[in-house]
Formats: structure tokens, sequence, C-alpha cells
């Protein structure tokens, strides 16, 4: 009998050891498990926020790495330009008058040229510029583009002539104020083909009837 109850004994206590170790080992199942579970995806989702971050902040810079900055000189002028351009354009087709044809043409090309030279010191000043024209300027595009002949050359040529006031304010302010000295030099040199613009678009005007 008593040696039947030693070797009960022995049989307890060495089954007793093998759950404990069981329990102390990191690889099984239970708390020390799940721990380890959790750190896992701890580190996963730190990895995916840096991840997300350095994306956002590569979507606002260029290929150097550098943060284009904004101008809104620089976006007003490149936005009216592409306008400038695009009416010079329309008053070529639907223009009744020779005069205002001629007049939609130049402007096509003096607003091509200064748009061409805008972006290539936005592109070197690392300044953002917009890629289309902006809706507000679309707005007058399309009012324009559905006019013709003399309801056309009337329409059109009050437009320059308010545009061209205010653009020549706007010019004048950059040439003297702007942050930009390539921007400066730019307004400076543009603002007296834009006086020249506003000169003839008042004359014009005065003839049509």
């Amino acid at each position: 009998m008593k040696k039947f109850l030693l070797t009960l004994a022995i049989s307890l206590i060495s089954i007793t050891l093998m759950q404990s170790c069981n329990n102390n080992n990191p690889n099984s199942t239970g708390v020390n498990g799940s721990s380890d579970t959790t750190k896992d995806a701890a580190v996963s989702t730190d990895v995916k926020m840096t991840t997300d971050t350095a994306s956002m902040q590569s979507a606002n810079t260029n290929n150097g790495g550098v943060a284009k900055t904004e101008n809104e000189f620089v976006t007003k002028a490149a936005g009216g330009g592409m306008m400038e351009v695009e009416l010079g354009k329309i008053a070529q087709t639907n223009a009744a008058s020779q005069e205002v044809k001629d007049y939609g043409k130049m402007l096509e090309t003096d607003h091509s040229k200064a748009n061409a030279e805008l972006s290539s010191i936005a592109a070197a000043d690392n300044i953002n510029i917009p890629a289309t024209m902006p809706e507000e300027y679309v707005g007058h595009v399309n009012g324009l583009k559905a006019k013709t002949g003399n309801d056309f050359d009337k329409a059109y040529m009050a437009m320059m002539v308010d545009d061209h006031v205010k653009d020549i304010a706007a010019f004048k302010d950059a040439a003297k104020n702007n942050s930009d000295e390539k921007v400066k030099a730019f307004a400076a040199k543009t603002l007296p083909t834009l006086e020249s613009h506003l000169a003839k678009a008042k004359a014009i005007k005065s003839r049509l009837k």
C-alpha cells in the first residue's frame, strides 16, 4: 500500500511540472502568445502609418522633394492668361469685325508668349501654377463662345477693357510688392504690353455700333 501511494505521488508531481513548463513556453497559446500577436499588429500599424505619411508628403512636393510654394499673383496671372489666349482664338472665328479678329489674334500671340515665360519662372522658382484654366475663367469663355457677329464683338471688347484694367492694377502691384524677384521682373516687363492692349481695346470698343 505504501508503495502504491509513493508511485501515485510521483505521478502527480510529474504532471504538475509538465503543466508549469507549458504555461511558461512563449510559443504556446494563452496570455503570452496573445500578447506577442498584439505587439506584431501594433508594429504593422506603425509601419502603415509611416508609409501613408510619407506618401502624403511626397504628393505635396516636386521630384526634388521640395514643397511647391503658392503665389497668388502667379495663380491668377496664369489663369487669366489662359483665358485671354482662348478668347483670342474664339474672336478670330466668331467676330464680325476684322478689327476685332485682328485684336484676338494679337492677344493670342502676346499672352501665349507671356504664359510660356511665366511657366518657366514658376518651374525655376518651384511655384505652383495651374495646369488647366481655373473654373472661374471657364465661365467667361463659355459665355462668349455662345455669341457671334456683332453681339460677340461688343461683349468681347467690353470684357477686354474691363479685364485689362484689372490686370494692369494687379501687375503694377506685383511689380512692386511680389515676394519673388523673378515674378516682380516679369510683371514689370509685361505691363507695357497690357497697357497697349487696353488702349487698343478702348479704341475698338468706341468704334463698334
